[in-house]
């Protein structure tokens, strides 16, 4: 009943399917629930219709006693990973309240750092994105894709994501007419437009971070002098203690496992998928040609 009020005020209107689905229940255990609920106190209302389900009234406030000791560090731990993405005051406030809920007690137990090495944190343009974000505002960004072609295009950013490192701005392109996932770092600039949008329940940003079409049974052979990161890439017990040692997991695929894998020179080989040995191969033989053997004088 507890999971079910969380998710009622956290995703808005909820189908009694979908709440059923979600709670691994009947529909009918969902009524039944819900019924308690509003007997509770819990200001719970039905919305007839094709797009109908339960709500709860957006006026409606949890108490604090509901957080746990647990849960108030958690979000402090990762509000305090965040601290140097965002730039205004935000964070911090909430933090001094999270720290009043708990008494003050606990120090950091975790420590994340998404600022480059250099000491920078976010740039302008994902400050502008953002900005784009809270206020529903279309942004005309200049983009250049993996094969070094610029375009300028709107974009309606709906949210930024992170993936193995990598951070991402999705939402709606209107040069293409559907939604797109693209690198941050390729954004040479962003610029806010008068336009605004409405967001579509249709967008997905977990579907689309699916990159490179899923996952793949990725076998690798490797050296002694590559074991540490092949161990904190793919965990202890991915590898195998054979002659050479090998280590076999399930990855992301795509063109990020293939500078993954070149990122450990020859120390490491790959033994399947076939696919993305040859990937590698193609690559690294591209690398080699841009450093083209010096004539001995005779």
């Amino acid at each position: 009943m507890y999971h079910i009020m969380m998710m009622l005020i956290a995703s808005g209107r909820v189908s009694r399917a979908e709440l059923a689905k979600r709670s691994e229940l009947s529909e009918r255990s969902v009524q039944r629930y819900v019924t308690a609920l509003s007997e509770a106190g819990v200001p719970v209302n039905v919305r007839p219709g094709k797009n109908g389900g339960y709500e709860v009234d957006p006026d409606y406030k949890l108490d604090s006693v509901l957080l746990t000791d647990e849960d108030t560090e958690r979000i402090r731990t990762c509000l305090s990973a965040l601290a140097g993405t965002f730039k205004d005051d935000l964070n911090a406030g909430i933090l001094d309240k999270l720290s009043a809920l708990a008494g003050g007690s606990g120090g950091e137990q975790i420590v994340v750092d998404f600022d480059n090495w250099n000491g920078e944190g976010p740039s302008a343009k994902e400050d502008a994105m953002r900005a784009a974000m809270r206020n529903s505002v279309t942004v005309e960004m200049e983009y250049t894709d993996k094969s070094g072609t610029v375009t300028r295009r709107l974009f309606d950013p709906y949210c930024i994501a992170l993936k193995e490192g990598v951070r991402y701005v999705y939402g709606r392109c209107r040069l293409h007419g559907d939604f797109r996932l693209f690198r941050l770092a390729r954004v040479r600039s962003v610029e806010l437009t008068d336009g605004r949008f409405e967001r579509d329940p249709k967008a997905d940003v977990r579907a689309a971070l699916d990159i490179g079409g899923g996952t793949v049974r990725l076998e690798l052979e490797f050296d002694e002098s590559a074991r540490a990161g092949v161990e904190e890439w793919l965990g202890s017990s991915a590898v195998e203690e054979t002659l050479p040692p090998r280590a076999r997991a399930e990855v992301y695929g795509g063109e990020e496992l293939v500078r993954r894998v070149l990122s450990f020179g020859s120390a490491v080989r790959v033994v399947s998928p076939l696919s993305v040995a040859e990937r590698v191969r193609e690559e690294a033989a591209k690398t080699a040609s841009r450093y083209p053997t010096r004539r001995q004088p005779q």
